[in-house]
């Protein structure tokens, strides 16, 4: 047989794998093996069988060893892998390095042990010194213990027990590691509403991939533990994906309720090396029932994998930003077919692209319109700021600080939302009304202020930090002004004025890592803080039964970007913010904007989701922009980008004209980049068919993107 090998060695030319032979070893698919590589030999896993060619015009070499008796990755993970490189243009070990920890892969496998046992025939009379004694005293207990485990237990040293096996009190022995899987877990099912039971039971009408669109505050987590639930009864293993890390402290907390804590495993990008590769072991062994995670976590090496679930389907963090650019949602659709499993997407704002395919009968639609114990919508107003004098409370209007004066009163809660860090948008030179940009990305400066009460300019995309000026770099004037306002200057003005409101501050610079996440959830689930003020992570999917209003500082921050998708983000980001609110008591939500008028602002105002959708999609299919159309991305770095961009673009016209392919071509330097990162976009029908007849050996291919800006 000849073998398609993806070996773990990283050099150039060999990323889409090597053919050996062997004529006596017979691995199955997804084994470790150890082959020869130039003159040393490697590690890797067998990706394809084919039987041998009778002739051929070179030689390959043979299969070294198997290595371990069961495979590394499993006949869908193997697929999977072989669709992701073609599909989003990469090779199989970039594919591969998803879904396996750093090498050693064979590390991951059952390994042997040496251990020790008492001889039958010992004599204990010719025991001597405490750490000797130790020992027998341990295995006295036991029929076998490790060499690892006796030597931490007692702290005798190897030559103590070589000693006692010389003596012949103790007999070495090698025991290779037992897999143990956890029994299945009796689970109580979730009660569920009559209008919850009628999603599952959509759901499980159809084998097609689910969109379940549920407004918010409507119980889609009950929904997603049902269906866990029933997947591990029938002896499977579930994977629950959330939009970033920070949001797996939310949710975690109900599914301990569902399962022990030692049947769910936390997949993120924080984890250790050596967390990593523990997390795969348990979960490749079948010792994990639920594994839930930021996007990485789909690639879990689930052996018998029943449900997928996505929740905020609609998130922009589903998709990789760095090779292979894969996203979660297509990926997983991939997975799910390839392994039989379920797939759920779960939204209160769908995404264009799944709206898409739910109408177009690709996805079963199920809707779940009610919210949980049918509580009302929140009240929703719109205030027009350039109606707004602000004096020294820029961005909060009257209204606004009457109705969160109100919520201190009531001893109730407040969520207030700006999209921005840091004390400022950007510095301003007074004399010559010029911003402080950064020369890395050309972009204005973010004005932050450190804890000792200093201020520094931050670029948000290099993270680059810079100390103040002194002077105007370009007039030289000393009278610089910070303008434009971010959460640290919010927080400033809330404790100026409510002294007595226990505020706090959920970005970035605070939030960084789980822990800061679970205790924000314990102080305001204990009512222990007022209001709670921050960008993204504050309006996805917190359940916070006193909170009784939600605000939105200032809309308009993004609506103005030159990106097809900058509204529909507006949109989903305003209809989740008012799903924070009242969800256990009557609640209102205070949207602020410049633009009033403004489709988003105004169909979220009044809950129109479905009408957005359609007026969105309409405009789509009108400009042909994703999902009425497939979209490249080629990206450029370096400082030659700009003629390697042109270059490729004139190359493309000439194909695209002579083919009559009807794509759109379009070369602009990245808005981020500074200059030094260009993009070609490729749109039409069919862009891959121009794509396959282009040189992008130097250039990064990003199919489907996200960002086009």
């Amino acid at each position: 047989m000849e073998y398609h090998v993806i070996t773990s060695s990283r050099s150039s030319g060999i990323g889409n794998g090597l053919s050996y032979s062997s004529k006596t070893l017979q691995p199955i698919l997804g084994s470790a093996v150890e082959v020869p590589l130039r003159n040393k030999i490697v590690e890797g896993f067998v990706l394809s069988c084919t039987e041998d060619q009778l002739e051929r015009t070179y030689d390959i070499k043979s299969l070294h060893t198997i290595v371990g008796d069961i495979p590394l990755l499993s006949k869908y993970h193997l697929q999977l892998i072989q669709w992701i490189a073609k599909k989003y243009c990469c090779t199989l070990r970039s594919a591969a390095s998803l879904m396996l920890p750093t090498p050693p892969w064979t590390s991951l496998l059952p390994q042997d042990f040496k251990g020790y046992r008492l001889s039958q025939d010992s004599h204990h009379e010719s025991v001597r010194g405490k750490k000797q004694i130790a020992v027998v005293e341990d295995l006295s207990h036991e029929r076998w213990v490790s060499e690892s485990s006796l030597r931490e237990s007692t702290g005798a040293s190897l030559s103590v027990l070589t000693t006692l096996v010389d003596k012949g009190i103790l007999i070495e022995e090698v025991h290779r590691e037992i897999i143990k899987k956890l029994p299945t877990p009796d689970i109580a099912t979730p009660s569920l509403t009559v209008h919850q039971q009628a999603a599952v039971d959509a759901i499980l009408s159809s084998s097609k991939p689910a969109l379940l669109f549920g407004v918010t505050s409507s119980g889609k987590t009950e929904i997603y533990a049902d269906l866990i639930s029933r997947c591990i009864q029938e002896g499977k293993q579930a994977i629950l994906l959330v939009p970033e890390i920070l949001l797996t402290e939310h949710i975690i907390v109900r599914f301990l309720k569902l399962l022990p804590k030692e049947s769910i495993s936390i997949i993120h990008s924080r984890l250790t090396p050596a967390q990593r590769k523990k997390a795969w072991r348990d979960i490749h062994r079948g010792k994990i029932h639920l594994v839930i995670g930021s996007r990485s976590a789909l690639f879990a090496p689930c052996q018998n994998l029943g449900v997928v679930i996505i929740d905020e389907e609609h998130e922009w963090t589903y998709k990789n930003e760095q090779t292979p650019r894969y996203h979660a949602r297509d990926a997983a659709e991939a997975l799910c077919l390839f392994s039989g499993s379920r797939l759920v997407l779960g939204t209160a704002t769908p995404s264009l692209e799944s709206w898409d395919r739910a109408k177009r009968n690709v996805y079963n639609l199920v809707r779940l319109d009610k919210r949980y114990k049918d509580y009302p919508y929140p009240i929703v107003r719109v205030i027009d700021l350039s109606t707004v004098v602000f004096g020294n409370a820029y961005p909060f209007s009257t209204p606004l600080i009457e109705a969160i004066e109100e919520r201190l009163k009531r001893k109730e809660q407040s969520v207030l939302f700006l999209n921005r860090r840091g004390i400022g948008s950007a510095l301003l030179c007074l004399d010559c009304k010029r911003r402080i940009v950064s020369p890395e990305s050309l972009l204005p400066f973010t004005v932050h202020r450190n804890p000792s009460g200093k201020d520094y300019l931050m670029d948000h995309t290099t993270n680059a930090v810079v100390d103040i000026p002194d002077a105007c770099p370009h007039c030289k004037s000393n009278r610089l002004f910070t303008v434009g306002a971010g959460t640290q200057r919010i927080e400033d003005i809330l404790r100026t004025r409510f002294p007595t409101a226990r505020v706090i501050r959920a970005d970035k610079d605070t939030m960084s890592h789980p822990d800061q996440m679970r205790s924000l959830l314990s102080t305001m689930a204990n009512n222990e803080s007022d209001i709670l003020l921050g960008t993204q992570s504050v309006v996805k999917g917190l359940d916070l039964p006193n909170v009784t209003l939600a605000a939105v500082l200032l809309a308009d921050v993004g609506l103005s970007l030159p990106h097809f998708r900058a509204g529909e983000r507006i949109f989903q980001l305003l209809t989740q913010l008012t799903g924070r609110s009242g969800r256990a008591k009557p609640g209102e939500v205070i949207i602020q904007t410049f633009r009033p008028d403004a489709p988003e602002v105004s169909y979220a105002a009044k809950h129109g989701t479905e009408e957005f959708l359609e007026a969105e999609l309409a405009l789509r299919i009108h400009a042909g922009y994703p999902p009425a159309s497939s979209m490249v991305r080629i990206l450029f770095r370096g400082i030659d980008a700009k003629r390697r961009a042109e270059e490729l673009v004139t190359s493309a016209r000439k194909i695209n004209a002579s083919s009559k392919l009807g794509i759109i071509i379009g070369c602009a330097p990245t808005l981020f980049g500074g200059g030094k990162i260009w993009h070609v976009l490729l749109r039409g029908s069919r862009p891959r068919d121009l794509l396959t007849k282009l040189d992008t050996s130097e250039a990064v291919v990003d199919i489907d993107p996200m960002d086009c800006l």
